[in-house]
């Protein structure tokens, strides 16, 4: 996974080190060692390692799975302080894998259950889901652009402001077939 966030590298690197210290923030609450964290997760023990002490750059599904062993949402390991929160389309953190670049628009919600991004996708491309937790919904709303979604092996064509709703653990992906860059608000929702 490339973290970016639109300036130096050395905000890039502070941000996988910040991965590394909620992750290991979160393992300890939860009184885990490396070996149950690898266990519940299927990510190698040296893995998780390198990860918390801020030495590796996971992938987005790896992030997945972590968060998921773990049992909070994705955007947990980018928490901010609470209060009055503003997201701020290309100055948050951005999450890219391939032609598929997401932004946390807020590191945690209300509840713990949902969280919200926004998702952009480059022109002629597609992006196929690796992994999502079990009894997580889905539920993409198009921007701007257009685009077309396959859920199952089933397409479902979006327009602006067009939405589908799905479980996000069955196979899905995203497709541009345009020359623009399409822009989406990727909402997931997990079971309580």
């Amino acid at each position: 996974m490339d973290t970016t966030k639109q300036s130096e590298p050395q905000e890039m690197l502070q941000m996988v080190r910040s991965i590394g210290s909620a992750l290991r923030q979160l393992r300890k609450e939860r009184k885990l060692s490396l070996d149950e964290l690898a266990d519940r997760t299927g990510v190698s023990k040296l893995t998780l390692g390198k990860i918390e002490r801020g030495e590796s750059n996971p992938s987005l599904c790896v992030i997945w799975r972590m968060t998921d062993g773990l049992g909070v949402p994705l955007s947990s390991l980018f928490a901010e302080e609470s209060g009055v929160l503003v997201s701020r389309s290309g100055e948050g953190i951005q999450l890219t894998d391939g032609p598929w670049k997401i932004e946390p628009m807020f590191a945690e919600s209300a509840n713990g259950t949902v969280e919200i991004y926004r998702a952009y996708l480059d022109p002629h491309s597609e992006y196929s889901s690796e992994y999502h937790p079990t009894g997580l919904t889905e539920t993409a709303t198009v921007l701007s652009g257009s685009v077309r979604v396959i859920v199952c092996d089933k397409p479902y064509e979006l327009k602006a402001f067009d939405a589908v709703r799905f479980r996000g653990d069955h196979k899905h992906s995203y497709n541009n077939d345009t020359d623009e860059v399409a822009v989406l608000q990727i909402s997931l929702e997990r079971q309580p």
